[in-house]
């Protein structure tokens, strides 16, 4: 909650900085703009998680650029609980959690000036839009659980959650610790969806040729069925969530 709070509260605060952006701006014929694309990546931390992208832009005029996007992320269920390991020196496990979803998007978008560089360093201020497919990955969480014994020593499994183990896998003294992150990785289920995004960015670079830039948007992504996180909690079939990106690159 509070990674959300101060998510927007930046959001907000940037759009402040946008609506009293600098007065005196630089003056372009378009046509005699020489950077022709663009190429950047950076990473974006997500109200919902974090992720890391690459770019490519066609630049048609000082004002406008065309740009595809491929993108990774990992999601985070806040309401996921960190719980240390039972056995000595075991890796600590997340509570509640029944599968890990990990998504790759392609883009396509626009970015449109709003305001340029004053003419003495400055911010320039554009938007831009993105829209594109979601290929969803679910893989399954699995805990070293104990298991029931008749009195010798109990053994210890590797489980991923089912109705038939779930008293034990939502039953802190039976879980020893984590899996180790192989568990699953046969198991992974693809899940296809759609997303969109809008975004301000303010590029701080002092010359145009290079891009440093960050950038403040929400983003929306639709699945085809319910993305099961959580064992006990609500899973929605879309996720959406405030951003922050910091993007580096050229121009040429």
């Amino acid at each position: 909650m509070f990674c959300k709070r101060f998510a927007f509260s930046l959001f907000l605060s940037l759009l402040l900085l946008a609506a009293t952006a600098q007065k005196q701006v630089k003056v372009y014929d378009p046509r005699d703009y020489t950077y022709k694309h663009e190429a950047s990546g950076g990473i974006r931390l997500l109200t919902s998680g974090f992720g890391m992208y690459m770019e490519y832009g066609w630049i048609k005029d000082i004002h406008k650029t065309r740009l595809i996007q491929l993108e990774y992320q990992y999601f985070i269920d806040y309401r996921q609980k960190k719980q240390n390991a039972l056995q000595p020196n075991g890796r600590d496990f997340a509570f509640g959690v029944q599968n890990r979803f990990h998504a790759i998007r392609f883009s396509y978008g626009i970015k449109r000036v709003i305001a340029d560089k004053a003419a003495r360093n400055g911010v320039c201020l554009s938007f831009s839009i993105f829209g594109g497919a979601s290929l969803g990955l679910l893989k399954p969480y699995y805990l070293n659980l104990i298991q029931p014994s008749d009195g010798g020593n109990p053994q210890i499994l590797a489980e991923r959650y089912s109705e038939a183990n779930a008293s034990r896998f939502l039953s802190l003294d039976s879980i020893a610790e984590a899996a180790p992150i192989r568990y699953g990785l046969n198991q992974i289920q693809p899940v296809p969806g759609l997303h969109g995004k809008f975004s301000l960015d303010f590029d701080w670079g002092k010359k145009d040729e290079f891009v440093k830039a960050l950038e403040a948007g929400v983003m929306l992504d639709l699945y085809y069925k319910r993305i099961p996180i959580m064992v006990n909690n609500t899973n929605r079939f879309y996720k959406i969530g405030l951003y922050l990106a910091f993007h580096f690159g050229k121009r040429w």
